[in-house]
């Protein structure tokens, strides 16, 4: 591939808030801090083989409140899911293709080139601090797991998922997400996109 041919990827990451009334919670709600829309240009070799890190590429802040009368049961579950437009023809472990510069004898990016990692302070998430990957169009990765037993705000330990909010206790409930994508020198040159859905919903 010549060394002047560049990959261009975009990453859209979106927030899903869930749809329905809340039955055992208050108000839920996903805040972001910083930019929803990553492109990462690639147009040397360092970057192609050591990849581009965005660290602090965005904040996410949960807020989830007691009813009027709170309920013990009262929990919440957060998680992300990769989005290539598969309705599009992409096949579902590759980036969806925007534009590809020449023919291409290779392959297109795999969704696995992506890499995230989520953490905060009192490492809440048991992926706390370590890159992830995507394989397939859908996989969900369970940054706070849905269904577990009720762990209380203030315990700073793995699985908080009681009420709370980040003003009251920043460290459990903000999560720092750096990105990391790491092509490498196989893939076809072009433009490529992608998105990372951030969910956040009550334990029902």
């Amino acid at each position: 591939m010549s060394p002047l041919k560049q990959t261009i990827v975009g990453l859209f990451l979106l927030l899903v808030l869930p749809f329905s009334a809340q039955i055992h919670c208050g108000n839920v709600e996903l805040s972001v801090d910083g930019s929803t829309n990553a492109m990462i240009t690639f147009d040397d070799f360092s970057k192609y083989n050591g990849g581009v890190t965005l660290n602090n590429a965005l904040t996410l802040r949960v807020k989830v409140d007691h009813q009027a009368v709170p309920d013990p049961d009262c929990s919440w579950f957060l998680n992300m899911e990769v989005f290539n437009n598969p309705g599009a023809g992409t096949p579902i472990d590759e980036w969806e293709e925007l534009f590809q510069y020449g023919s291409g004898s290779s392959d297109n990016p795999d969704l696995d080139i992506l890499e995230i990692r989520i953490r905060n302070t009192c490492a809440t998430s048991p992926l706390n601090g370590t890159f992830q990957t995507f394989t397939n169009n859908g996989d969900i990765m369970d940054i706070i797991q849905s269904m577990l037993p009720v762990t209380p705000a203030g315990s700073c330990t793995s699985n908080v998922n009681g009420p709370g909010d980040f003003n009251t206790n920043y460290d459990e409930f903000t999560f720092t997400v750096d990105i990391r994508v790491r092509p490498t020198l196989n893939y076809n040159p072009g433009i490529y996109e992608m998105s990372v859905r951030f969910h956040l919903e009550e334990n029902l």
